[in-house]
C-alpha cells in the first residue's frame, strides 16, 4: 500500500494533474481540500480521481462530496461507514 502522504499534492501539482491552471483549480469549490502546513491546501490523488468520476456522472453538492470522502476513507483503510463503526464500538 502506498503511504497516504505520498499521494498528497500541492495546488501547483494538482493543477498539472488536472492539466489545468492553478486559477481553474481555485474555482473548483466542490473539490475536497485538506489543510496543509502554513494553511496551504493539499489535494489527494484518489480524491481527485473520485472528483473527476463524480463530475462525469453528473454529481454535484453533497453527492459529489460523499464520493470524494468515500475515496479518502478507502485510501485510509476505513472499510465501514463512520456511523456503523460508532455503533459497533457502543455495542461492545
Amino acid at each position: 500500500m502506498v503511504n497516504v502522504s505520498q499521494e498528497l499534492m500541492t495546488p501547483h501539482e494538482t493543477a498539472r494533474w488536472f492539466r489545468r491552471s492553478p486559477s481553474w483549480l481555485r474555482q473548483q469549490s466542490e473539490l475536497v481540500r485538506y489543510g496543509g502546513p502554513g494553511g496551504q491546501p493539499l489535494y489527494h490523488v484518489g480524491v481527485c480521481r473520485a472528483y473527476v468520476l463524480g463530475r462525469l456522472l453528473g454529481l454535484t453538492g453533497d453527492a459529489l462530496r460523499n464520493v470524494q470522502i468515500e475515496a479518502m476513507r478507502k485510501v485510509c483503510g476505513m472499510d465501514t461507514a463512520p456511523s456503523a463503526a460508532i455503533g459497533a464500538s457502543d455495542a461492545a
